[in-house]
């Protein structure tokens, strides 16, 4: 019988030669199995098994410490920079939250929007012919750091909204842009762990006028607001947004050329999201963060 060369036998009696196979485990090498294990693997591995998840003491369980070596060697720069790191989440968060900014961009929850292509979920539309707002957001929560999303865009009239809201859960009653009423009253916002300085619920991009539309997270409010740099949308431009919630700063670009910082002092949790009208539909993915 071939024997594993991490296996250890250990005798466990003088008169026998009973023996027990025990699995030596190393941080170092369990960090490189973890990286390829989904995050709800990783966490029911934790809570299940002992051996992996508790520490007999106040050091970091096996786990934790392999998680933490994983996150530290798959994360650039930027990810580890928007790692949110609240107080009492632990390396197993972090890690969650990292494989959440390695994939793609989608808009998994839907209010009224319809997928423009079965099975794909980063582009929506609201249907030719139909007059009234529909929206869809993602379920990728935005905590620190920079994130850049590029959106493509085909809206011959300009009816199109892009920008970001709090995250949260619509349900089936919710109509219209995350600015209404008609939404913001059958909405539960999920904004986590943490104190924000920030009231500002959604900051959305009109395309028809450039104009910055924002309502207020204390009670149902809504804003049209002109900014330096703003600039309407043409068929099939391309819009890349920026958020930087170490500024607190939402800032536009169009077709590659910045326009300017269209939204100031926002912090805490937030989420990507699109409201269409009339035949107009939007796609998303991750981009790059463009330089300073």
């Amino acid at each position: 019988m071939m024997v594993h060369p991490n296996y250890k036998k250990q005798k466990v009696g003088d008169s026998t030669s009973i023996y027990k196979e025990e699995v030596l485990f190393n941080s170092d090498t369990l960090s490189k199995v973890i990286s390829y294990l989904p995050s709800i693997d990783l966490i029911n591995l934790a809570l299940t098994c002992t051996r992996f998840g508790i520490s007999n003491n106040d050091e970091l369980s096996v786990i934790k410490k392999s998680t933490h070596i994983t996150v530290h060697d798959i994360a650039t720069e930027e990810q580890l920079a928007a790692l949110p790191h609240y107080n009492g989440e632990s390396s197993l968060a972090d890690y969650h939250y990292l494989q959440l900014l390695r994939a793609p961009l989608l808009f998994d929850q839907l209010v009224g929007a319809e997928y423009a292509n079965s099975g794909d979920k980063s582009c929506i539309t609201s249907g030719q012919g139909v007059y009234e707002w529909k929206t869809a957001f993602s379920s990728n929560i935005l905590r620190a750091g920079k994130h850049y999303a590029i959106f493509e865009t085909s809206c011959q009239f300009n009816m199109l909204t892009l920008g970001v809201m709090r995250p949260g859960e619509a349900n089936q009653n919710a109509r219209g842009m995350p600015i209404s009423k008609e939404f913001y009253q059958n909405f539960s916002r999920n904004m986590g762990t943490g104190e924000y300085n920030s009231d500002v619920n959604c900051c959305l991009y009109y395309a028809y006028s450039g104009r910055c539309h924002s309502s207020r997270l204390t009670a149902y409010s809504d804003n049209f607001d002109d900014w330096v740099g703003s600039e309407s949308l043409s068929f099939g431009d391309q819009v890349g947004m920026l958020l930087d919630l170490d500024e607190g700063t939402l800032t536009v670009y169009k077709n590659g050329r910045r326009l300017g910082v269209m939204m100031r002092g926002l912090a805490g949790p937030y989420c990507w999201v699109a409201s269409v009208f009339n035949g107009s539909s939007v796609s998303i993915k991750r981009g790059t963060i463009p330089p300073s």
